[in-house]
């Protein structure tokens, strides 16, 4: 009897999980969004695994539209490239959409901004936001341009063997030298030293982020990841060591700066966020005290992932375009020669109005965040003909909306000048969204177009970018959170015969 009870228990449990399933994966039929189907148990994830995120989003895109949804394993998502109902999502009714998607390889503590909500994301804002204003940029400046120094020392000794480099790796070695030292407040020497230990644990652990076994198997089944994180040893299992260590590097220097105390003469990331700017108004005194170590810890990681590999690739796609289009690499350099004098600074950069063209279709070719700017809905909300019901996560298809013919003119083509004339009009009309949009729009996008300007700056009046014998024409592309290149952008550079070289070549 008690055996016919737990065998009729087992059958019950069976035909509910399987009704839950069915019920579950036809979520997207039922409310008339087209996409793939779904297997049973796995969703879309075997063909996720297969073609990868990147390859499988565009040719979906090409079959369903600027509206579709497709399951990351259990996890529904909804893919929009239409720009009024991203105007919703993003920013008419962003209150509605505060939450991001679920990240499948981390905790939602673990991340800071990237994945808090409510008043937690509310408290990390108001104070995080203070860190990137005007001035304080101006104090942090230097710490790039001393970066964008070393890196140009490292070029010249390259352009004088005048072969192929990938300037990809290259861009690697710097946003971590600058993302150290601003976020983490390390004095690292990643562009120096290729077994600089910070440089192998980062690069250890985007490798494992893009291998491991544990993000297929959080898709398939999310509610496993309770497990997981909680076993906090299981990551030396899987070879994620290397986010302890950034854990416990990052509380020792957390330490060593509340010993100095807020008068230390030190201006980064870390600094800021222990000792933030008193308030103006006492009402306001709670939201202003310090982050906590672990909070601290976490918007540290989170300034790591989004801006290591985004900032590195944006700079890796500018050289590889520079290379392609030698007349606009001209027409930049002349701007840069009759607009900067001598000092590349926070100042001088400021009205290069033709670089930010360039710099703008670099971000709408090849827009890294792609797979970023994600919103999961709190109630349903129905916009024209799409219906968004609550808890669908909601993907903007960024790269599908800078490639769509209807907004853009030879999509494909890059193509500066078309900034030129009407540069706001593309974001206003919500056509252009390299850094998302909204309340939660990236808040490091100023410290990373001022990093990437810098560097191009100083780059571009020691070098002339040209193609190499082994460059490619089209990047293999594929997605690990950023999309990134699948293998080296191989370019040429060659030293800059400028007139005060010419006259220290005759001189000596």
């Amino acid at each position: 009897m008690f055996l016919e009870t737990v065998a009729c228990g087992v059958v019950l449990a069976i035909v509910g999980l399987l009704l839950h399933l069915r019920r579950h994966f036809s979520q997207f039929t039922k409310i008339g969004i087209p996409g793939p189907h779904p297997n049973m148990f796995l969703g879309n994830l075997l063909e996720l695994r297969a073609k990868g995120q990147f390859q499988a989003v565009k040719d979906w895109t090409e079959e369903y539209g600027r509206v579709f949804g497709y399951f990351e394993g259990y996890t529904p998502v909804m893919v929009v490239s239409d720009p009024e109902v991203l105007r919703h999502v993003l920013l008419k009714d962003a209150a509605n959409f505060m939450k991001r998607k679920p990240f499948p390889l981390a905790p939602r503590k673990s991340l800071g901004l990237f994945l808090e909500d409510g008043p937690q994301w509310k408290r990390s804002r108001s104070l995080l936001t203070p860190a990137f204003s005007t001035g304080k940029l101006k104090k942090m400046t230097p710490i790039m341009t001393e970066s964008a120094d070393i890196l140009v020392e490292r070029l010249t000794d390259k352009a004088k063997e005048q072969k192929s480099m990938d300037i990809y790796s290259v861009f690697q070695s710097l946003t971590l030298d600058v993302i150290g030292r601003c976020a983490f407040g390390l004095q690292t020497k990643a562009q120096v030293d290729d077994n600089d230990l910070f440089l192998v644990k980062i690069r250890k652990l985007f490798h494992t982020m893009s291998t491991t076994l544990i993000e297929p198997l959080v898709m398939a089944v999310p509610f496993v990841s309770c497990f997981i994180f909680a076993l906090k040893n299981i990551v030396f299992l899987f070879g994620m060591n290397p986010v302890v260590w950034l854990r416990d590097t990052m509380r020792e220097v957390i330490r060593a700066r509340l010993a100095l105390g807020p008068n230390a003469n030190v201006i980064d990331l870390v600094q800021l966020m222990l000792f933030p700017d008193k308030p103006h108004h006492d009402a306001c005194a709670d939201v202003h005290v310090g982050l906590t170590e672990r909070e601290i810890v976490a918007q540290s990681m989170t300034f790591l992932l989004a801006g290591y590999e985004t900032t590195s690739a944006i700079l890796a796609y500018f050289c590889h375009e520079m290379a392609k289009n030698p007349a606009i690499q001209a027409k930049l350099y002349q701007e840069i020669v009759d607009n900067i004098e001598k000092d590349v600074n926070y100042e001088s950069i400021q009205d290069l109005h033709y670089f930010d063209a360039v710099f703008d279709e670099v971000c709408r070719l090849y827009p890294t965040a792609s797979f970023i700017v994600s919103r999961q809905a709190c109630e349903t909300r129905r916009y024209g003909h799409v219906t968004i019901p609550a808890g669908m996560n909601v993907l903007a298809n960024v790269w599908a909306l800078h490639r769509d013919k209807s907004y853009w003119t030879d999509p494909d083509t890059f193509n500066p000048e078309r900034f030129m004339d009407e540069p706001q009009t593309k974001r206003s009309n919500f056509t252009f969204l390299p850094f998302g949009a909204g309340p939660r729009h990236c808040i490091g996008m100023r410290f990373a177009t001022i990093e990437a300007k810098i560097t191009i700056v100083k780059v571009m009046q020691s070098f002339c970018i040209e193609r190499a014998d082994d460059s490619q024409d089209e990047l293999e592309l594929f997605s690990r959170g950023a999309i990134v290149p699948k293998d080296k952008v191989n370019v040429k550079m060659t030293r800059r015969v400028t007139a005060s070289r010419r006259r220290m070549v005759r001189h000596s």
